[in-house]
């Protein structure tokens, strides 16, 4: 019987060598949150770019496929406020991803914003996540092609960020800029 380190578990940003011209983007959450359909999204946009999107449910990702699988640029957490479940699941992924990720690597997005009376998760609770693990929430919604296209859009300047592709522009910068804006 073989045991598995829980360190060779941990997704970490740069254990590989990028791709050119290429980013890939991790999309983490429960099954029926809209992974595929925000993926479509992402994949539709014509950039300069070429992007690979991939979906899971939750982290860790198998190790089996180690090899085969390319570096990870940008690891978006998907979270439908009307599915508890959906919200806890991306609280227990957190645990697997490296640290480095939280410095303008990685986001929440927050889905089924506007449906007040089924929403399962307050917004305190994901608010309180976030600040607790540094990491930008997107809200917004699937339910449209707008409203897809908006967050895809989001991702992927955030994802151009986060592999370097916006010169001078770094995940640091941002992140830098960000607490001295609070501090104001």
């Amino acid at each position: 019987m073989t045991t598995v380190d829980s360190e060779s578990l941990i997704l970490k940003p740069f254990d590989k060598l990028p791709l050119l011209h290429t980013a890939t983007i991790l999309l983490v959450g429960s099954e029926g949150v809209g992974k595929h359909d925000l993926a479509k999204s992402i994949v539709g946009i014509d950039t300069d770019v070429s992007y690979q999107v991939r979906t899971t449910v939750s982290l860790p990702l198998p190790s089996l496929k180690d090899t085969s699988r390319p570096r990870i640029d940008f690891v978006c957490f998907i979270i439908d406020l009307t599915n508890k479940e959906s919200f806890s699941n991306v609280e227990k992924s957190l645990r697997y991803i490296d640290g480095r990720y939280f410095l303008g690597r990685a986001c929440f997005v927050a889905l089924k914003v506007k449906k007040h009376v089924s929403r399962c998760v307050p917004l305190e609770i994901l608010n309180s996540l976030a600040d607790r693990w540094g990491v930008t929430i997107l809200y917004g919604g699937l339910e449209t092609d707008a409203e897809s296209m908006t967050l895809a859009r989001q991702i992927l300047t955030m994802t151009e960020i986060a592999a370097g592709f916006k010169k001078n522009i770094s995940p640091m910068l941002i992140e830098s800029t960000k607490v001295a804006y609070n501090l104001l």
